[in-house]
């Protein structure tokens, strides 16, 4: 009988929000058969405007065992890192419908052609040793999914980032059935975002941000910015919803904010009303309290074009007296101070500027709360947990909850970046210390 183990590599998504990248090992008598990549993100660097990568060394005197890279969302700290992996290492990307789109349209700024597979709602694909099903789960992006993945020692849940949000802006909730059906069969070990850990309760459903945008609009004597993470699809179906209420021109402002608008569009996942979308150079008979500007630089990115709005860099577009900007996205931790002097400088500029310190009802999290996360525990009761997606004072508060529920801490792993756990037939778990160093 063959000696068989199981081990996760990680190569980011631990000790941090971003820069998910997850490799799934098969390993036969010692020797390394099969690999499977989940998510290949990017991330931000603290010190600067960097964009920063999952270091893939490690992998590149294993390319010809890579089965394929499956990607949970299509945010980009799970999917732009692809950017960097795919031109070394040339393996299929499995997704879903809208997952896959923006992956592609975001490639395509860099000539990049790829292998990428759409995947249905109840597909189970193969990857070697790897058998890997998807379960849809409610996030502040369309088409999220989680991960069973079937091994040859037993069931493995990837709950990347997810709430139980049971009334989405889409209408899809998430697939409960399936996670308790995978309960019942026996999780081996439960990977589980945890970055919302410090919060009690549910987080909220996404349906509470439309009533409160639209008290905000309705004051408004000027034109109103809206700016939001450009992947959330749903946030931004919501503000074109608002502006349509009030017989608001929308205008889509900043390169990835217009890419992701076209792809949502072409694929369904959003709805715009008829003429209501405008180019910039064609609003200027138009009365500003008659304009609805949905802007990429949410996170007070350099380049982004809200930090270009807010230095008057923007052709065509600017900032006025009275005009509102309204900040519908919580900064990612360690951007606190770029958003705060974005604010300011807006601000200055004559902008009634609404931000989370000042109304933190314009932006609802996309990551479970205390009671989502136990939720989860409970319905996968797995045997092992690695809390992911989180900073170390969040994975701390998630082996609290965990400990609440029975679990105690030598079955909560907390792995650094280029850590593994390994997996053996008999159940049991292990840390193994820096083994893509």
């Amino acid at each position: 009988m063959k000696d068989t183990k199981i081990r996760i590599v990680f190569l980011g998504g631990v000790g941090q929000v971003t820069k998910n990248m997850f490799v799934y090992e098969l390993w036969e008598d010692g020797k390394l058969k099969d690999i499977m990549i989940v998510d290949c993100g990017v991330g931000f660097s603290r010190d600067s405007e960097d964009t920063t990568y999952p270091d893939i060394t490690y992998l590149l005197d294993k390319k010809d065992l890579i089965r394929g890279a499956v990607l949970t969302h299509g945010h980009e700290d799970h999917t732009s890192g692809l950017s960097k992996l795919l031109p070394e290492i040339n393996v299929p990307v499995f997704g879903s419908r809208l997952t896959v789109a923006l992956a592609q349209a975001k490639l395509a700024e860099y000539e990049i052609n790829a292998q990428f597979n759409r995947v249905k709602p109840n597909s189970v694909i193969h990857l070697g040793g790897f058998q890997v099903g998807f379960v849809h789960v409610t996030h502040s992006i369309p088409d999220a999914t989680n991960l069973i993945i079937k091994t040859p020692i037993g069931l493995l849940y990837h709950a990347s980032d997810y709430k139980f949000d049971w009334s989405p802006v889409d209408g899809w909730q998430t697939e409960v059935g399936k996670i308790a059906l995978a309960g019942e069969r026996g999780i081996l070990c439960l990977l589980s975002d945890c970055v919302r850990s410090e919060r009690e309760g549910y987080t909220l459903s996404e349906e509470a941000i439309e009533d409160n945008l639209e008290v905000q609009v309705r004051k408004s004597r000027g034109a109103v910015f809206f700016t939001t993470q450009s992947s959330n699809i749903s946030r931004i179906q919501q503000a074109v919803n608002v502006a349509h209420q009030f017989q608001r021109k929308v205008v889509i402002v900043g390169k990835s904010m217009r890419k992701n608008v076209e792809v949502s569009v072409r694929l369904g996942y959003l709805k715009l009303p008829r003429r209501i979308v405008m180019q910039s150079k064609s609003i200027q008979t138009i009365p500003r309290h008659k304009l609805f500007y949905v802007i990429a630089g949410s996170q007070a990115q350099e380049d982004s074009a809200l930090s270009r709005l807010a230095n008057d860099e923007l052709h065509d577009i600017a900032i006025r007296q009275h005009d509102t900007v309204i900040f519908s996205a919580d900064p990612i931790p360690g951007y606190e101070q770029q958003v705060h002097d974005l604010v300011n400088r807006l601000t200055r500029r004559g902008a009634d500027v609404i931000y989370a310190d000042i109304n933190d009802e314009l932006h609802v999290s996309g990551h479970g709360a205390q009671q989502d996360l136990m939720l989860m525990l409970g319905l996968t009761r797995p045997q092992h947990i690695i809390p992911i997606g989180g900073e170390p004072r969040q994975v701390r508060q998630y082996m609290l909850l965990a400990e609440k529920m029975g679990y105690p801490n030598e079955r909560v792993f907390q792995p650094q970046e280029k850590d593994a756990i390994e997996f053996t037939p008999d159940g049991k778990a292990k840390l193994l210390k820096n083994v893509a160093k």
